[in-house]
């Protein structure tokens, strides 16, 4: 229906309609038409990255491929990767400390290019133990690797806060080093289930030793509390971190449990040596390498 209202003229009145007197007024536009409110919200991305002994990458969900080692020959297996805070790239560590940088990564350096050899090689200025793991630190502009003595080397920005060597030693063979939020801290967590804080790291609490031996360890976004994984796929949570699930729950889990991977809500993923990966908590399953072959076993995985 028009709304319309009446204007004396000399010669009469004129009923004009709204649009007419728009004209008359000097061409008032109308309001604008009101936002919607049925606007598409996208979910957040999710996604994860496998890596296996090879230092072949697998990628799920809204991970990207950077590249690998997969078609290179290694003179150490591949034994950990982390990303970049923007999810842009990757690095990925061998036993002998050699990095191998992709996508956004800066190179920091290697074990190697400082002259070291490897464990075991019966070479001087060798390693006393083999790498096991690799983390970022705080601003991606460095890296620390962790031996599994508990020797920690530190690169680019990384601070070094201390290594197991130099308290005489840790209980166990180390398994991962995991940064705290300060970038100022971490802690080494060993097979036998024991956490050692460095730095401003707070220890919040260990397993000891249990049936199954640790095998990976993650810190909850904050960096107050951690995760500790078992390699029957049972996770043990401490300071905030919590708990959504394991492998006991769903009868088990195929295949030694090898990485836990937080995502970034209230979830996380186990994946196994053989390449399946679980999901708990509100963890969206973007597929696994289960059933299919592998060049090497799968040694770790990253997501969000």
């Amino acid at each position: 229906m028009k709304s319309t209202c009446s204007f004396n003229f000399p010669a009469g009145s004129y009923i004009i309609t709204a649009q007419l007197m728009n004209g008359l007024l000097g061409g008032v536009a109308s309001p604008a038409d009101p936002p919607s409110l049925t606007e598409t919200v996208q979910p957040p991305p999710h996604g994860y990255w496998l890596v296996g002994s090879d230092g072949g990458i697998f990628t799920f969900g809204s991970a990207q491929f950077f590249g690998s080692t997969g078609n290179l020959k290694l003179q150490r297996p591949v034994v950990g990767i982390t990303p970049t805070a923007d999810r842009g790239g990757y690095w990925l560590v061998a036993s002998d400390g050699g990095v191998f940088s992709f996508g956004d990564t800066q190179f920091y350096g290697s074990i190697p290019g400082i002259g070291i050899s490897p464990a075991g090689s019966g070479l001087p200025r060798s390693l006393n133990a083999p790498i096991v793991g690799i983390v970022p630190s705080v601003d991606d502009g460095g890296y620390f690797m962790v031996a599994s003595d508990g020797g920690v080397f530190a690169f680019g920005d990384a601070q070094f806060e201390g290594s197991c060597p130099g308290i005489g030693g840790c209980s166990g063979a180390a398994v991962a080093v995991v940064p705290d939020a300060s970038g100022k801290g971490y802690w080494l967590v060993t097979a036998t289930g024991h956490v050692y804080a460095f730095g401003d790291a707070t220890n919040y609490g260990e397993p000891g030793p249990q049936v199954a031996p640790v095998t990976a360890a993650a810190r909850t976004p904050d960096g107050k509390g951690y995760w500790i994984l078992l390699s029957n796929g049972d996770p043990y949570t401490y300071g905030d971190a919590q708990n959504y699930g394991n492998c006991s729950l769903i009868g088990g889990c195929s295949g030694s449990a090898s990485a836990f991977i937080p995502d970034d809500t209230e979830g996380y993923w186990i994946a196994t040596s053989t390449g399946n990966v679980y999901s708990f908590g509100d963890a969206p399953n973007d597929g696994s390498m289960a059933g299919k072959h592998l060049n090497g076993a799968i040694i770790a995985g990253v997501g969000y």
